[in-house]
């Protein structure tokens, strides 16, 4: 990799953001080809070799399921936010931000394939801009089809909560730098190759705008001159007065697999359910 870096023909000027991702599994183990072959200090030289090659790259380190505190997968999520603390407060690594992915599943029922709520995810985004971090959500997309027994009126309104209520929260924390979408249209989607057959994107399969497009529409406009702040959303917990947690006119049951992804499926998380 550090060849590659130096190489005058691969360090285009244009090139702004080295992006390393997904090192781990949902234990929070090194991935192990990885880490035979380079040891247990390669992210760390990744990033240095990175900067090397470009000072002036925008170094995103970027992981999956890590998007809640306290929520679903708290083991990577901590692990995450261990991580690149050791990296960037102790060991002074050059990395200015930190991606989470948010491939959501409305229909996951276990512990780690849960969504996380906004407030979990509020202080995800905080605690790692503490760190002197920019926070991106970088490849959201939701998937709806395995909501159980889940009419197209409900799948419909999970995915216009998740997508407005995770970003009009993001959006009132000051670390948190941008959005980026998994593909724009149903049409094209890695969904359906990775897993089965939904409907993840804000336009339908004839490039027409979803629903969900006017909620993340919504929640962009929160922060507009004029728009509601948080957008009317929990911000400081995850269930209502009423003691309803959110999502919970669409949230399967909890069925908890007692690990919280510590053990158990090792395969890399794009291969799980």
């Amino acid at each position: 990799m550090n060849l590659l870096l130096d190489d005058p023909f691969i360090r285009l000027p244009f090139v702004l953001v080295f992006g390393f991702s997904f090192p781990f599994f949902l234990s929070f183990s090194l991935s192990q080809n990885m880490y035979r072959k380079l040891g247990a200090s390669y992210i760390e030289e990744c990033f240095r070799w990175a900067h090397e090659a470009d000072p002036s790259a925008f170094l995103i380190y970027n992981d999956n399921k890590v998007e809640g505190m306290d929520g679903p997968n708290t083991n990577k999520s901590n692990g995450f936010y261990n991580l690149l603390k050791d990296l960037v407060v102790h060991k002074k690594v050059p990395i200015h931000g930190a991606g989470m992915q948010a491939h959501f599943n409305a229909g996951g029922v276990e512990d780690r394939q849960r969504v996380p709520t906004p407030f979990q995810v509020k202080k995800q985004i905080r605690r790692i801009g503490e760190l002197g971090l920019k926070v991106n959500i970088s490849e959201m997309d939701v998937r709806v089809s395995k909501l159980p027994n889940a009419h197209a009126e409900l799948r419909t309104k999970a995915q216009c909560q998740i997508y407005h209520d995770i970003i009009a929260a993001a959006l009132t924390e000051p670390a948190f730098d941008g959005l980026w979408l998994w593909g724009f249209t149903d049409r094209h989607t890695w969904v359906k190759n990775f897993y089965y057959d939904d409907e993840p994107l804000i336009f339908d399969t004839n490039y027409e705008r979803k629903p969900s497009y006017y909620s993340l529409r919504d929640a962009v406009s929160t922060m507009a001159i004029g728009g509601n702040v948080g957008g009317g959303v929990l911000l400081d917990r995850d269930s209502d007065e009423d003691g309803k947690e959110w999502g919970h006119e669409w949230t399967p049951e909890r069925v908890v697999d007692g690990d919280n992804g510590c053990t158990g499926d090792s395969r890399p998380d794009w291969l799980q359910n």
